[in-house]
């Protein structure tokens, strides 16, 4: 029973990867585990990443940017199912620096 619970959460975890998915279960999931957080924020960093360069380069590498696209999220995707941990420094360090700076600016405003 634990081996398929685990699974089904390790499904969860590998959807974030699919594009769009990260943002629905971002908003729609009510009980977000720590690692269900993390997976979604990296899905939607890759998404939006991918988005931003997708526009900014040149439509000759477009092709390209996909297909890195496709393989990456896919990579990620395979990691997080079978259950291996993945960490994404550079992303853990601006969300941890995003979170730290809005704790810093709600305790200013609670001393005015």
């Amino acid at each position: 029973m634990d081996e398929n619970k685990q699974t089904n959460e390790n499904l969860k975890y590998a959807l974030c990867y699919v594009p769009l998915v990260a943002f629905i279960l971002f908003y729609v999931e009510k009980n977000k585990t720590a690692i269900l957080e993390k997976h979604v924020r990296y899905g939607m960093f890759i998404f939006w990443a991918y988005l931003i360069l997708l526009i900014l380069v040149s439509w000759l590498f477009k092709w390209l940017l996909w297909l890195f696209y496709i393989w990456f999220s896919g990579f990620m995707w395979y990691k997080t199912y079978i259950g291996e941990p993945v960490e994404i420094k550079f992303i853990d360090d601006f969300f941890d620096k995003s979170k730290t700076d809005k704790s810093v600016k709600k305790d200013d405003s609670d001393e005015l």
